[in-house]
């Protein structure tokens, strides 16, 4: 669909909803004017992003303002795009978060580990730590404070 050296967006589906999964850098080359002729809601699926600068962030900005009229979802949300999230509300403007992924650190190993939160668990029940399966000995902690990471969502 979308397709330059540092930038892509492919569609796939799930079910009967057609996700677009971004890929990449988005900053100041991102053109996501061909998004805008798209029916239906849009479905973004962010965990391949690798990263975001605030160019990028003005660019993804502006373009959910010409999308303010159509549903749009946020799903796989990895802590880089979760942090624009929390810093920049324009970021999230309408768009329904679906899920993030937040990150877990080894207390003994040092080892990090993703875990999908749906957007029913954002700020409630987060599990704070669990046995590093990695090492056996330490354990996975949160990276940093639930109720910060998740202040998008309030």
């Amino acid at each position: 669909m979308i397709h330059n050296d540092k930038f892509q967006i492919e569609q796939m589906m799930r079910g009967e909803h057609r996700v677009l999964l971004l890929k990449g850098i988005i900053d100041e080359d991102t053109n996501l004017d061909q998004l805008l002729s798209l029916n239906g809601p849009l479905i973004f699926s962010f965990q391949a992003v690798t990263s975001i600068n605030s160019c990028g962030v003005r660019t993804w900005v502006n373009f959910m303002k010409q999308v303010a009229n159509r549903p749009v979802y946020y799903d796989g949300c990895p802590p880089l795009i979760v942090r624009q999230m929390n810093m920049v509300p324009s970021f999230v403007g309408h768009a329904k978060v679906l899920s993030v992924f937040a990150s877990y650190i080894c207390d003994s190993c040092e080892k990090e580990k993703m875990l999908h939160i749906p957007n029913k668990s954002f700020g409630k029940n987060i599990q704070e730590s669990f046995p590093c399966e990695a090492c056996g000995n330490g354990e996975m902690e949160f990276d940093g404070q639930p109720q910060q990471y998740f202040a998008f969502a309030k």
